[in-house]
């Protein structure tokens, strides 16, 4: 039997023993009212066993670097000079996206021609990573899910929901994928610019719907990433754009925005997707994902989460105006980020991937941080089977 499909009955077996917990994780949120407490320090917990922590210690600093990137590419087959990179980098992550899919013959044959170069180039492969929304959100047309988040959201039924993530989920799988940044967690009013790609304005239904659909990824053996936390429905406009801020006090976000987000937790999502919002309430000055108060102190001192925390595209609007997408990296990565999505081929990713080593070299960015944040990517390959050692 092929190594690419052991791998997808290995994940397909763990996810199945691991859904059960769905929905209890969904009762214990619904049920336990607003979480008072404080923002506390960060866990010591990196999520990281020692097998691990010691794969990242024989890594060299500009292979750490690569490890906590997720990057995007041109071409459509074989014949990219990205695979020539691939076989020269061991990278963290190879975002595929709508551009570089004709359809699904052709999708899956340039997944695999992925995985080949990688595995020329050493024995750390990377995460092959999708955004399959549904609807207008599918990347991949001829790819389920043909209806959109707000469409099930209209049905606010979570059979239908968990089965509507499970095709799609399966599709991905089936094509070659290991993650998909999906679903969108964000809990949004038809004013909100997520309104179509999000389950609707109500939290009890978001959250509920959120669960059946993490479960679907889960049994369809599928790892799945909900973004964008801590919860930008009430943005003032798509982060794609330009920059965005969340005005919500902090009792409000945490009761409306941030439940389902604990959800999909609580049910075992093994990642999920930073916002680049301003969120006034935590950091006014911020974005979310280069903020130490939201990607370290809340998500993991108070949600206590220790998956890999991957930021939204760095060479988009709203970190372009504020930033550019080097000094985003580094922020980004320092503040508790785990693995950085630059979808643009070219300047933008040699300029993310300078701006760390620089960092690096200069103390601006310690060692420890890039081999938590090392760890935890490896740690999430490792849990996929993606590592041969």
């Amino acid at each position: 039997m092929p190594a690419s499909r052991r791998r997808i009955l290995l994940r397909r077996a763990l996810a199945v023993l691991g859904a059960a917990a769905a929905t209890a994780a969904l009762a214990m949120l619904l049920t336990g009212g607003e979480d008072r407490t404080k923002i506390s320090a960060p866990a010591a917990a990196t999520g990281v066993p020692p097998r691990v922590s010691k794969m990242v210690s024989r890594l060299s600093a500009e292979a750490k670097v690569d490890q906590v990137l997720a990057l995007g590419f041109d071409g459509v087959d074989a014949a990219s000079p990205f695979l020539d990179e691939l076989r020269r980098r061991q990278l963290g992550a190879v975002f595929v996206a709508g551009g570089n899919w004709v359809d699904a013959a052709q999708g899956a044959a340039l997944v695999d021609a992925l995985r080949g170069a990688a595995e020329q180039g050493g024995a750390v492969p990377p995460l092959i990573v999708a955004r399959q929304q549904g609807g207008q959100g599918r990347a991949f047309g001829d790819l389920p899910p043909a209806a959109s988040e707000a469409q099930i959201g209209e049905l606010d039924d979570p059979a239908r929901a968990e089965r509507w993530s499970f095709a799609g989920a399966r599709a991905l799988v089936d094509a070659g994928f290991d993650l998909n940044l999906a679903p969108v967690a964000d809990v949004a009013g038809i004013d909100s610019p997520l309104a179509l790609r999000s389950f609707g304005g109500d939290t009890e239904r978001v959250t509920r719907l959120t669960v059946a659909a993490m479960v679907g990824c889960r049994n369809a053996g599928l790892a799945c990433a909900p973004m964008h936390f801590p919860g930008m429905g009430a943005a003032s406009q798509d982060t794609d754009i330009g920059p965005a801020s969340v005005s919500q006090d902090r009792a409000t976000l945490f009761a409306r925005d941030l439940t389902p987000f604990r959800a999909a937790l609580a049910a075992g999502a093994p990642a999920l997707v930073l916002s680049h919002a301003l969120f006034s309430a935590l950091d006014p000055v911020t974005p979310a994902s280069q903020s130490r108060v939201v990607a370290t102190r809340l998500l993991r001192g108070r949600v206590g989460f220790t998956g890999v925390a991957i930021t939204d595209d760095l060479d988009t609007g709203a970190v372009k105006a504020l930033s550019g997408v080097g000094p985003a990296a580094v922020a980004s990565l320092a503040a508790g980020a785990d693995l950085l999505l630059v979808e643009s081929a070219g300047q933008s990713q040699a300029a993310a991937r300078s701006a760390l080593l620089r960092a690096l070299r200069g103390g601006e960015l310690s060692r420890g941080r890039l081999d938590e944040a090392a760890g935890r990517v490896l740690e999430l390959k490792r849990r996929l089977g993606l590592l041969s050692r």
